[in-house]
């Protein structure tokens, strides 16, 4: 073998040996340096983000009356077939005699309302199917008809589970179904997104929620902190509401993170290139 041919390959292959460790230290303290700059929810901010959505309790499930499909809260919208008394659309205060009744179709609005005559607008965002049906009799009943009227909603078109979604720094980000007989929290959301990437390492997720009047907030949630031994049980706390969009965003350091190991993977590469020598 001709050791003076490979000789700048072997000063190439000795000088990244030296100075490696000093690079890695250079860079780790870069990295460091970068952090996530990610700033987390005040307590004001993270109330406003806890009350806000259309969400639906498994309690629901526990109560005769709901099952399945009723189970399900209604969101902005979605299209309601109500049906009543037809008397109640002109009804001054009566017996309701007249048997005739009558049906009409609604859409929730934005901010979770739909209109009906004579009571005006009445909330059922976020109300099951059987909660609305109380809501419009209470609205009717006793201010404009003197006996309880009968009030049966369905919604006008087939409804499937409500969704979340899992974007981002993930394994597998995706739609996931939001059955109406659980609640998931944030470790959960991840786990069927098959968990975070590991070469860029991300430690926070933000979770993006609609308001009920139809506007988005946001909060921003640590899940990975080796410092601390109780952030597993802090983000099983976080519950993910029908509807949420969990993003694990790029920070900063996740940059930064896959930025060096692209750059080290090249240096690989080009210095360390053993087997092309030894067979020349």
């Amino acid at each position: 073998m001709n050791f003076a041919k490979y000789s700048p390959l072997c000063v190439r292959t000795l000088i990244s040996f030296l100075i490696s460790p000093f690079l890695v230290l250079f860079f780790s303290i870069c990295l460091d340096g970068c952090g996530d700059q990610v700033r987390l929810p005040t307590a004001k901010e993270l109330a406003e983000f806890k009350n806000a959505g259309f969400p639906y309790s498994p309690a629901d499930m526990n109560k005769p009356a709901l099952s399945g499909i009723r189970a399900l809260r209604v969101m902005p919208g979605e299209v309601l077939e109500i049906t009543m008394p037809a008397i109640l659309l002109v009804v001054a205060k009566k017996e309701l005699e007249n048997t005739d009744t009558i049906t009409q179709s609604h859409r929730v609005s934005e901010n979770g309302t739909i209109t009906l005559a004579v009571v005006g607008e009445i909330e059922v965002g976020g109300k099951t199917l059987s909660q609305i049906e109380s809501a419009i009799i209470d609205a009717y009943y006793p201010k404009y008809a003197s006996v309880r009227p009968t009030i049966f909603v369905r919604p006008a078109e087939k409804r499937e589970p409500p969704l979340f979604s899992v974007l981002g720094l993930v394994n597998r980000p995706g739609n996931f179904p939001y059955p109406p007989d659980v609640q998931y929290n944030l470790m959960q959301a991840l786990g069927f997104a098959e968990g975070l990437d590991r070469a860029s390492e991300p430690r926070y997720a933000t979770i993006y929620r609609l308001k009920h009047d139809g506007t988005i907030v946001s909060a921003v949630f640590q899940v990975v902190n080796t410092g601390k031994k109780s952030m597993l049980a802090d983000a099983m706390s976080i519950s993910i509401k029908p509807g949420d969009i969990v993003d694990v965003e790029h920070t900063p350091r996740t940059r930064t993170k896959l930025f060096l190991d692209g750059l080290f993977g090249i240096n690989i590469g080009a210095y360390y290139r053993f087997d092309d020598a030894l067979n020349d």
